[in-house]
């Protein structure tokens, strides 16, 4: 039910600041206020397809079991799905949602990344992991996108979320790092949070963008180490430089 008709409250404020669409800020209907994104701009993401990288999820021309940047590469997690490629658009949204503080963004981005997710098969059980961020960095921004983006995807697919990683360390950012340089930076960052047991089980590990997979690998580690039985990823976007 819209919450238009279901929160008088919340039906009062979209009247006095009426619902944009998070991308290109034209008003959405009432009716359409949960959507966040008007069906112009949702129509602009283009979901990855076949065939893709068996590892890391990237799109590429022929079905081969990973691509040019994977190829020679060890990764503690058995694969990545990443429901689009890192473009433009989706740039602009997730730099206004990291730097802007711009939370309702990332619910948005949420829910047409749940639209497209995709549970992995064989029936087994997963609990979804949001990447951790450092307690500084959260209550600065107030929030962790990597979470808010995860919320409706656990909705979806079924999954639980639990934030059972922390992050040690409040490192430098990754972007503008070199991939050697970003391997460094979150090397040994991560840890489980106390009294958390992982042995034995599924775990899938969330981001907003995958990159080298350096951070998402780190994580990886830090629950295989402590007896994990299988951990995956998931991310929203992914970079792709050279398609083979």
């Amino acid at each position: 039910m819209p919450r238009s008709l279901s929160n008088p409250i919340s039906a009062l404020l979209d009247w006095v600041y009426p619902p944009a669409c998070i991308s290109c800020r034209t008003l959405l209907p009432l009716n359409e206020a949960r959507r966040f994104i008007c069906m112009h701009c949702e129509n602009l993401f283009e979901p990855i397809g076949a065939p893709s990288c068996k590892k890391c999820g990237a799109p590429t021309q022929s079905d081969a079991a990973q691509c040019a940047s994977c190829y020679g590469k060890k990764f503690s997690f058995a694969q990545n799905i990443s429901a689009f490629t890192y473009d433009e658009l989706i740039r602009d949204l997730l730099h206004g949602m990291k730097f802007r503080n711009k939370k309702r963004v990332a619910q948005g981005l949420g829910l047409l990344w749940a639209s497209h997710a995709k549970k992995f098969a064989n029936g087994e059980e997963f609990t979804l992991v949001p990447m951790p961020m450092h307690r500084t960095k959260q209550r600065e921004r107030g929030f962790n996108q990597a979470e808010v983006l995860t919320a409706a995807v656990s909705k979806k697919l079924g999954y639980p979320m639990e934030n059972i990683l922390i992050r040690t360390h409040d490192t430098p950012p990754q972007s503008g790092l070199h991939p050697s340089q970003r391997a460094e930076n979150v090397k040994g960052i991560f840890a489980i949070r106390k009294n958390e047991s992982v042995e034995g089980k599924n775990f899938i590990l969330t981001d907003d963008i995958f990159t080298t997979g350096a951070s998402l690998n780190e994580c990886a580690k830090a629950l295989k180490n402590a007896g994990a039985a299988k951990v995956l990823c998931m991310t929203f976007a992914i970079t792709v430089k050279n398609i083979k």
